[in-house]
């Protein structure tokens, strides 16, 4: 990663209250109750969707209840760098336009002095193992100053040797940037575990996983096929009893903000969809509560 090539701008602010609700940009990102490092993978795991659908790694500032603030990048990959130096200033906004007539609605859930000779220890210090598969993105992000939960052998086993070819192209694929040949690699080796293994195989699952994953930081405008997979690949993952639960959860806060993008570019679909993604967001009250307004108001008519 080329800090130096980031962008200055936009630089996203993570907030933990000592009540444990953390906030990006004012926006709170989660209930009440959690540990400041619960509610830091809350957080992060909010702003790597923001770098997913920008494709590239984006800027934080990150403040804690002792008012100390350290300065990170946060890339979709699970990479979270933490700088030794203020992020550059970002240039003067652009002139605003004339308002419309109609002004958007906020979704309130869209995918932000001298350095001191000392700082105390980062708690967003943190790199990706480097396993491709199972997780939202291709590689997991483990939790902060948290031991990453056990898995059992079946779901950390590498692929059978007559897989790995098609598996490291992926890979490979996936590192030179030409993702839509990595998705059409992870479809075809997903066919090809499933009439092996069963698609609930973990297998079969890790590798829809990683497809879904690199679906997702493609997506642009095209929010009705990449909702879809996000919601199919979440349930197959409750159903296999996917390991670990944290990559199942992080895959349906992604659905719910892919989600949310669908609500503009097709309500009719959104509508259709709603009734699958309530099912997945089970008690996440704030999310089940944002699709049930959305339904309430009357917007898919």
């Amino acid at each position: 990663m080329n800090l130096d090539q980031i962008p200055a701008s936009p630089i996203y602010t993570i907030i933990i209250s000592s009540n444990g609700v953390a906030s990006i940009d004012g926006q709170e990102v989660t209930e009440p109750g959690l540990t400041p490092d619960e509610a830091r993978v809350e957080a992060l795991a909010e702003v790597r969707i923001k770098a997913a659908y920008v494709g590239r790694p984006v800027r934080v500032i990150a403040k804690d209840t002792s008012g100390t603030e350290w300065p990170l990048v946060v890339d979709a990959d699970g990479t979270v760098t933490t700088l030794d130096h203020q992020h550059p200033t970002p240039p003067p906004p652009a002139p605003a336009p004339e308002p419309p007539s109609t002004p958007p609605a906020d979704d309130g859930f869209s995918l932000t002095v001298e350095a001191p000779n000392w700082a105390p220890p980062s708690p967003y210090a943190q790199q990706p193992d480097g396993t491709p598969a199972g997780f939202t993105d291709p590689v997991p992000l483990p939790p902060l100053a948290v031991p990453a939960p056990r898995m059992s052998s079946e779901w950390a086993a590498p692929l059978p040797a007559p897989f790995q070819p098609l598996f490291r192209a992926l890979v490979a694929q996936e590192k030179a940037g030409v993702l839509v040949e990595a998705i059409i690699a992870a479809d075809q080796l997903e066919n090809a575990l499933a009439q092996q293994y069963g698609p609930h195989h973990p297998y079969t699952v890790n590798v829809m996983t990683t497809r879904a994953a690199f679906t997702l930081r493609t997506a642009t405008t095209e929010w009705a096929e990449v909702t879809e997979l996000l919601i199919q690949t979440a349930q197959r993952r409750q159903e296999a009893k996917a390991q670990p639960e944290e990559d199942t959860h992080q895959m349906i806060r992604n659905a719910h903000a892919a989600w949310r993008k669908l609500t503009v570019e097709d309500p009719e679909y959104a509508r259709e969809l709603a009734d699958q993604l309530m099912g997945l967001l089970g008690d996440d009250n704030r999310r089940a509560r944002d699709v049930v307004r959305w339904i309430e108001g009357g917007a898919a008519a």
